[in-house]
């Protein structure tokens, strides 16, 4: 994984929890490089996964709930690197249902080796968006973040459904999102 998906959530750990929880944290994840990470290399999915499950335990809130709540600090920081590209929408749907059209090509001029999903429109309407969700990493959680970000930075109040039945271990999902309102 890129280093910016570290470096963003150790940032969003200091901010929201804390330095001191941050450094427990880093240390109790017994990390090789000790939580010394910088953007544009790569590492492994695994130390994220020991770095949440660590700050899930310290916190005792769920992974799941951290990950997309980071998921939606996360949608700013990405909407600082690509301003241009976000200016040119005035709704979340319309946007999220672009991602694998505008924002993800960005993504890979800056890192051509980024693993990144991949979203497969299925309908866009007004008011509602159906969108696929694949990746090789069970990270639906953090796409449901992203996808409250986007609301949140267009001033929209969004649901988002998850449909269970072809669910497989966070790597697929279809996400029916409305907007409320």
């Amino acid at each position: 994984m890129k280093g910016i998906i570290f470096t963003e959530l150790v940032e969003f750990v200091e901010e929201k929890f804390g330095f001191d929880v941050a450094d427990r944290m880093i240390e109790a994840s017994l990390l090789e490089n000790k939580g010394a990470y910088t953007q544009a290399a790569n590492y492994p999915f695994e130390e994220l996964v020991a770095i949440v499950t660590q700050l899930s335990q310290i916190t005792e809130i769920d992974m799941g709930v951290l990950i997309e709540t980071y998921g939606r600090h996360l949608f700013d920081r990405i909407v600082g690197l690509y301003p241009p590209i976000v200016a040119n929408f005035t709704s979340s749907l319309p946007f999220i249902a672009q991602v694998d059209t505008f924002i993800h090509p960005e993504v890979k001029k800056l890192y051509p080796d980024a693993d990144l999903p991949s979203f497969q429109l299925i309908s866009l309407s007004e008011r509602e968006l159906i969108i696929d969700y694949i990746s090789n990493k069970p990270l639906t959680p953090l796409a449901r973040g992203l996808m409250l970000g986007a609301a949140d930075h267009f001033g929209e109040m969004i649901e988002i459904l998850e449909d269970d039945t072809i669910h497989n271990a966070g790597q697929l999902a279809r996400f029916t999102v409305r907007l409320n309102g």
